[in-house]
Order: structure tokens, then sequence, then C-alpha cells
């Protein structure tokens, strides 16, 4: 990384960090809204249904670390409408 005297990046630097920004947010195997959820808890299904209604997908993760990707309508048979937090 080149950096001037007064701390200011180089051009060349400033462009790798924004190509390391879009690498790491493209090469994300999970959806942007998801929500982990352990597989091996007495709650999961409860849980699983809880992260959908929100309209969110489901990591479910096992304790082997191995994960797998559920979308809402998979757990509930229906798409539901996104809940985002409010700005208020």
């Amino acid at each position: 990384m080149s950096v001037s005297p007064d701390g200011v990046l180089s051009p060349a630097s400033k462009q790798m960090d924004i190509a390391i920004e879009i690498a790491i947010e493209e090469r994300s195997p999970y959806p942007e809204h998801a929500g982990f959820v352990d597989a091996d808890t007495p709650h999961t299904e409860e849980t699983m249904r809880q992260v959908a209604e929100k309209g969110a997908a489901v990591i479910l993760v096992w304790p082997d670390m191995t994960s797998q990707v559920i979308e809402p309508e998979e757990i509930l048979g229906y798409r539901p409408e996104p809940v985002r937090p409010s700005l208020h």
C-alpha cells in the first residue's frame, strides 16, 4: 500500500481497497438478509420460522460448521414480504 507522508492513500491503493470490498461482497455465499440458526437446538424449527416470517433466508448451521441456505418460501410455503428495520 502506498501512503504519502501526510497519510493520504495513493490512487492505486484506493482502487485496491475498492476491489477488495467488491470481491468480498461478490463472493459471499449467503443472501444479504439472512439469519444464522443452529441446527441442533430444541428450538431450531421455531427459530427458522421466525426468521422466515421476516422475509429473510435461514442459514442452517450444523456443529461441524457445514451450512445450508433455506429460502423463506421453503419454510413457510409462501414468500413473505421482507421486514426491514425502521429508520425512526
